[in-house]
């Protein structure tokens, strides 16, 4: 991520921080490059109170991993369908245990990259992972940044 992409999504996290419904909270989801960007912004920004991921990559150096303060949800496609990505959770879920970091990987067999996005694919999974990949993500964000 460009540091004026960074620039972008610190702008707008300190914009909803300010609105009169704000509880001094704040939470990041992304989705595929935007989810690679939520796990990029809590390496990034030390009072980010969660992030979740939908299948998006998370930094590859150990020093932005150490950064982390906030809970990280994963939510990936099956791993023979997404291997691009699913070849990252394993040594990413590794790195977060090791360095003492909230990292839960969710991994819906079946489901393709972009499930919640193309809902009707891959037989059925893509449906299945979005029905229960979306509740998940609410609970994450109500139990860390509610």
């Amino acid at each position: 991520m460009s540091p004026w992409e960074f620039a972008r999504l610190k702008a707008a996290r300190e914009y909803g921080l300010k609105l009169p419904q704000a509880n001094g909270k704040s939470a990041s989801v992304g989705f595929c490059f935007g989810g690679a960007a939520s796990f990029t912004l809590a390496a990034n920004e030390p009072s980010l109170n969660a992030a979740v991921v939908y299948y998006g990559q998370s930094p590859t150096a150990t020093t932005a991993l150490s950064n982390i303060k906030a809970p990280v949800l994963g939510l990936y496609g099956g791993l023979m369908e997404d291997a691009r990505i699913g070849n990252t959770i394993a040594p990413t879920e590794a790195a977060m245990k090791q360095l003492g970091k909230a990292y839960e990987p969710r991994i819906f067999e079946g489901a393709a990259h972009g499930f919640l996005r193309a809902q009707t694919g891959n037989n059925g999974a893509n449906m299945k992972a979005t029905q229960q990949a979306w509740p998940l993500t609410v609970a994450w964000i109500k139990k860390n940044a509610g």
